[in-house]
């Protein structure tokens, strides 16, 4: 059992000061000004900020591996502590578009990886095949195709986790959409060229927001809103945003947050393996990658993912005042459980606030420049 007193608690939607956190089997217990029995540990969280742990959307890889490639639960428990180790309590290992033979390798370890309950993995986000190759980035274009029937038993092989899939609606049918929905998947659009119309009816047939939105998507014009318009004119989408000044300029960020509530803004990381290590290139496709200035590009200067992590990501938008504090806390955690459906009763249990009954997954932060403090994983103290 674990009391954090002295806190500047953050619940996930306002501060309140000088409160106590009981923790016990792996819950908030209790959150109260009352006194701490002798059998709890205790720390002090001597008026820090102390938040909900991270939740990651959009991991890549960390720690020298890469999902893509990655084939036993062990790799995925060391990509887990590696991202635990910066916050990100909570993440979706991402699998990108690669050969067909890949994907349901993946969503075998994955199943394990849940059925064992390896914390902080609460599900699994597949970004592509079924994109624009127009709009494919680093992903390689003689994977990308459109869906078939066996693609989509090969999907329903997921077990009972989190679900999130990115797609190119104008590439895919209304029905397959429908069959990602009645299978519970969150999708996303990404690696897009819809048009606005077509965005729209998107959203009209259940697409819950945008993959790295301003990357890889068609943009606003004046013509031709494309999908960024579409996504401020929506008030229900949410969107995920790369926040390391490489993928979207800050000043872009300022004004579509002041476009649309930012609520609907989650930050992702996009993490590739180096990501908590010392590598200076890894390779993608056999294609090398290498680690430049901050950011992850291959040899024709195509971005490859990100040198970020959720953290680091807020200490940006943070210093750039691109939002309040409270705001840039809830887009690191409150936001993405709202929009995965994990601030309510799920079989991954409750997340995104520190409130009783939620998991107990909390990061403590410098006030003044919010480094990290403290880490704490269902109710397990990390650093």
């Amino acid at each position: 059992m674990l009391c954090i007193e002295n806190a500047l608690l953050f619940d996930g939607e306002i501060f309140k000061k000088n409160k106590k956190i009981f923790i016990k089997d792996k819950k908030i217990y209790d959150i109260s000004g009352r006194k701490n029995s002798k059998t709890y540990l205790t720390i002090d969280a001597k008026e820090q900020i102390v938040c909900p742990g991270f939740i990651d959307i959009q991991v890549n890889g960390g720690g020298g591996f890469f999902f893509n490639e990655t084939v036993s639960i062990d790799e995925i428990k060391k990509v887990s502590s590696t991202h635990a180790k910066f916050g990100t309590t909570s993440f979706l290992p991402t699998f990108i578009t690669d050969n067909k033979t890949k994907l349901p390798i993946f969503i075998q370890t994955l199943n394990n990886a849940i059925k064992e309950k390896i914390p902080g993995v609460i599900g699994i986000h597949i970004e592509g095949p079924f994109i624009n190759v127009d709009k494919k980035g680093i992903h390689a274009e003689e994977y990308i195709r459109t869906p078939t029937e066996s693609d989509v038993q090969e999907l329903k092989k997921i077990v009972n986790c989190i679900k999130l899939i990115t797609i190119a609606p104008e590439k895919v049918s209304k029905e397959f959409i429908s069959e990602l929905l009645k299978n519970k998947f969150n999708v996303f659009a990404g690696h897009t060229l819809a048009t606005f119309n077509e965005m729209q009816n998107g959203f009209q047939a259940g697409i819950r927001g945008i993959t790295h939105l301003f990357n890889a998507c068609s943009q606003f014009g004046s013509r031709e809103p494309g999908v960024i318009g579409a996504f401020i004119l929506n008030e229900k989408p949410w969107a995920g945003i790369i926040a390391d000044g490489h993928h979207v300029s800050f000043d872009t960020l300022k004004v579509v947050l002041k476009a649309k509530e930012t609520k609907k803004f989650i930050l992702v990381s996009d993490a590739m393996p180096p990501v908590g290590t010392q590598l200076d290139k890894f390779k993608i496709y056999s294609k090398d990658i290498f680690v430049k200035d901050g950011k992850y590009i291959d040899s024709s200067g195509t971005l490859a993912g990100s040198a970020l992590t959720i953290h680091h990501a807020l200490q940006n938008i943070l210093q750039q005042k691109l939002v309040s504090v409270a705001e840039g806390l809830q887009m690191t955690s409150t936001n993405p459980a709202d929009c995965l459906g994990i601030s309510k009763k799920n079989s991954m249990g409750l997340k995104g606030r520190i409130l009783p009954n939620f998991d107990a997954d909390i990061v403590i932060l410098n006030k003044k420049n919010f480094k990290i403090l403290n880490v704490i994983q269902l109710g397990k103290v990390l650093s």
